[in-house]
């Protein structure tokens, strides 16, 4: 008997059967991005997904799809289709992922940390936050040296070495008989702006790096280092990390070819396809100029997934999404090769 556990806090489900082996399926509702792929390829028409638009504008607070369990037989083909994972299907709870006899996508997103120079900018492009970037800056007093000192008998607290201050480096303090004035000389870039600004000359300075070349800094001091992390639970394989990384060190590869339209004639540019799509492929463009035609909905096809959750979602139909070719694992199963092939429109 298959067990309906679903948990409405978490807007997803937990069904369940034992046999001689244990079969679960569970779903992630913050996953999903409403595809529609799992209902097409559903070989027993037990999933049905919910308009995504609605959803993803926070407009209606419902699940993404339903799962009729009376009709699921715990197959487990909408986890293996799902493009971005968002079912879990598990036998005696080993992922069927990871279960040999059970095809699955070819795809990969990866970061050579070896090549990456953690610029953060695939972190700041992913559209799902799959990227993190940590890196951990040389420190400054390794870079730079010098010296610096404040002839306390001529200052006169005005402040104006610490507003002028690029690194943030001074401090005064100008209350009435408490007048004092430091300098963090961890923070301070002996740049000599102080120096320079100081009204009554009360500040001596010298950048030793400037006057007398890098020879004193060691290069490796002067490296960033870091890590790279790419959540596979949240990732899409959408390319954006690849196409912006400045020194190629991000790689990726689609589980689908294919190919993206958008009708102009038809777009009411009603942002719908914008708001659901994950990768950010579509956008409204910007205009060029005084008296300048622009398209109603601008696509960026080289970041498309080619997943079909726009052209589900658009109100006109005026968005057309082909899958050309499916890559997927060797598998002897008509059923599964039927199913992955049907995915080609």
């Amino acid at each position: 008997m298959i067990v309906n556990m679903k948990d409405i806090k978490d807007e997803g489900f937990d069904i369940k059967r034992s046999a001689e082996e244990i079969r679960n399926l569970s779903f992630k509702d913050h996953i999903c991005i409403g595809c529609g792929i799992c209902e097409k390829t559903c070989p027993v028409e037990a999933i049905t997904v919910a308009d995504i638009g609605p959803i993803v504008r926070d407009e209606v607070d419902i699940s993404k799809i339903n799962i009729d369990e009376d009709e699921c037989v715990l197959c487990g083909m909408c986890s293996g289709i799902c493009p971005v994972n968002a079912l879990d299907f598990t036998i005696d709870n080993e992922p069927i992922s990871e279960i040999a006899a059970y095809p699955k996508y070819i795809s990969s997103a990866e970061i050579d940390d070896d090549t990456c120079i953690y610029c953060q900018r695939c972190e700041i492009a992913c559209p799902r936050d799959a990227v993190t970037i940590a890196r951990f800056l040389p420190e400054r007093p390794n870079l730079v040296t010098g010296e610096i000192e404040v002839d306390v008998d001529v200052c006169n607290h005005c402040g104006i070495c610490d507003e002028m201050c690029p690194a943030d480096a001074i401090d005064v303090n100008r209350t009435p008989g408490e007048e004092d004035i430091v300098i963090d000389k961890d923070k301070c870039v002996y740049c000599l702006i102080c120096k320079k600004s100081c009204p009554v000359t009360a500040i001596k300075a010298a950048c030793r790096t400037c006057s007398y070349g890098d020879y004193d800094i060691d290069p490796e001091d002067a490296v960033t280092t870091g890590s790279s992390f790419i959540d596979d639970e949240l990732c899409v394989k959408c390319g954006w990390c690849e196409e912006i990384c400045p020194v190629d060190a991000a790689k990726v590869k689609k589980q689908f070819e294919g190919t993206l339209d958008v009708d102009q004639d038809k777009c009411t540019v009603c942002g719908t396809c914008i708001d659901v799509c994950p990768c950010n492929a579509l956008t409204f463009p910007k205009s060029a100029g005084p008296a300048t035609i622009v398209d109603n909905t601008e696509k960026q096809e080289e970041y498309c997934i080619h997943c079909g959750a726009c052209e589900r979602a658009c109100p006109v139909d005026a968005i057309s999404v082909q899958i050309t070719d499916v890559d997927y694992t060797p598998t002897k199963s008509k059923s599964w090769i039927e199913k992955f092939e049907a995915l080609k429109n």
